[in-house]
């Protein structure tokens, strides 16, 4: 009877080391994964900031070009609508418009395109009635002519001696972020203030809410047709802020996120905690030289 005691004895000591290793093993392995989770989320946060300023001086440029001013006064189109495709193509640019003081675009560097933006009515965009009010004006959304989703910059175009003003506005595509996520395998999310998701590694998650979005802010966003018809659901997702956790896509993910982007956007990062449990396995089952090998 004492001896099948002293061996149960033993038996849960060593257990309760073993599970006493493993969590001591398991937080400092941990460590290290949020430790290269944050390196990636600040690279990224950098990479996102640079591309959404890189433009940014551009419409400024462009209200002082005497040739916006002319068209915008009266003088053809045409002209205009070439030097704005050259200067769309030599600067990455998606497209360059020119509207007059009601929102109505009457030179674009795509004019003459089946999706030409010509004729074409913007009044209704934050970025139109932000630059009349004499702001830089910035908007993220799904193009009302194209369908296809960029950035827009406008700045008010203001003639000497004339009072036919209007807005120069130019359309930056964002896609190629979302495309070098999705290759390098890592989860990450870009969402704007209302919580929608702008880009994502996973293509599913894009235009979803991280969470469930009020009347107030549907109608918001109705109004200014910012993401089209989709229908903005929630993500099937959820995250233990003090953990630093998330379960999304199935599975359970070390979780950081940035929320000092310009617009505050936010950007959040999912790493993978099974690096650390294995090794933290590892280092139960072949002894404590596993962690030192792994710190050198």
């Amino acid at each position: 009877m004492g001896m099948a005691y002293s061996r149960s004895a033993t038996l849960l000591a060593i257990v309760l080391c073993a599970v006493g290793a493993f969590w001591a093993s398991y937080t400092y392995f941990k460590t290290i994964e949020f430790d290269k989770a944050r390196a990636r989320l600040t690279l990224y946060r950098s990479t996102v900031e640079a591309e959404l300023r890189h433009f940014a001086h551009m419409p400024f440029l462009l209200s002082q070009d005497p040739a916006v001013m002319q068209t915008l006064e009266g003088a053809n189109s045409a002209l205009l609508d070439q030097r704005l495709a050259r200067f769309a193509e030599s600067a990455g640019l998606d497209a360059i418009y020119l509207m007059n003081g009601d929102g109505l675009t009457i030179s674009a560097s795509n004019a003459g395109t089946e999706g030409s933006f010509v004729g074409r009515n913007y009044a209704f965009r934050p970025y139109f009635r932000q630059a009349l009010d004499g702001d830089l004006g910035e908007f993220y959304g799904v193009g009302a002519t194209t369908g296809i989703p960029g950035y827009f910059y406008a700045m008010a175009v203001t003639p000497k001696g004339s009072d036919r003003g209007g807005v120069v506005a130019i359309k930056v595509d964002l896609s190629e972020l979302q495309e070098i996520w999705q290759a390098s395998g890592e989860q990450i999310i870009l969402s704007n203030a209302d919580g929608v998701v702008l880009l994502a590694s996973d293509p599913a998650w894009q235009y979803r809410t991280l969470d469930p979005l009020s009347e107030d802010q549907r109608a918001r966003i109705a109004e200014t047709r910012q993401f089209a018809d989709a229908p903005l659901t929630a993500l099937d997702w959820s995250r233990d802020l003090d953990r630093q956790t998330a379960l999304i896509g199935g599975a359970r993910h070390l979780y950081l996120q940035t929320s000092d982007l310009p617009n505050s956007w936010s950007l959040h990062y999912f790493a993978p905690d099974d690096q650390a449990i294995a090794r933290a396995a590892a280092t139960v089952i072949e002894g404590p030289g596993v962690a030192g090998d792994a710190a050198v």
